[in-house]
């Protein structure tokens, strides 16, 4: 029997989009993201026979939290548009660590309305969103490819301080680096002049 592999929860990332606007842009990462959350309830009633207990099943109800952190972005304001102006949105919940036989990513989709969007503005913390979102009917799952462009966001490479030149390799050499898991960090030691190197760098005394 094949091993089962657990999923971590911060491979799940969140994908936004109005659906209005379906036919004319694609969907967004949202940005800055904490805690997704996707609920399920279907409630049912037992009714007492002379025969037994008849169990009836209620519809499906589904809703969905997100939380991200206030930014100055297209999704953070089209939340502000999706329940100021009861507009419904598109929700994608992508499952970075599972692809099909094709190399797309598992999914589950939904439509929804915006029931709530909490905001947090503390004195000592970065600004917080909390919106909720009641989904429409009942969500679908599938599988779904994701651009270069998101995964390169979502998995970036390592790269140098000096500048990219010609097309990005994305193999953690750019810049002029070395990517830690192509090295071999066994036989990293400490510069001899590396106390002396920084803190004349910086102005300092030694």
């Amino acid at each position: 029997m094949a091993e089962v592999q657990a999923l971590a929860g911060k491979r799940m990332v969140s994908y936004f989009r109005l659906l209005e606007n379906a036919r004319k842009e694609k969907a967004e990462l949202v940005p800055l993201q904490g805690d997704s959350d996707i609920s399920f309830k279907r409630s049912s009633k037992s009714t007492t026979t002379k025969s037994g207990n008849i169990s009836t099943s209620a519809g499906l109800t589904a809703e969905i939290d997100q939380t991200f952190y206030e930014g100055i972005s297209k999704v953070s304001d089209e939340f502000y548009d999706a329940i100021l102006e009861d507009k419904v949105v598109e929700y994608w919940l992508v499952n970075l660590d599972r692809v099909n036989d094709q190399g797309k990513f598992w999914a589950i989709y939904a439509r929804a309305k915006v029931t709530e969007d909490k905001q947090s503005f503390k004195g000592d913390s970065t600004a917080e969103r909390s919106p909720k979102m009641e989904v429409i009917g009942t969500p679908r799952r599938g599988y779904l490819t994701l651009s270069d462009y998101d995964q390169d966001m979502l998995a970036y490479a390592f790269r140098g301080l000096d500048k990219v030149t010609d097309t990005p390799k994305e193999d953690g050499t750019d810049g002029d680096g070395v990517a830690y898991e192509k090295s071999d960090h066994t036989k990293d030691t400490v510069p001899t002049n590396a106390t002396t190197d920084t803190a004349t760098n910086q102005g300092g005394n030694v």
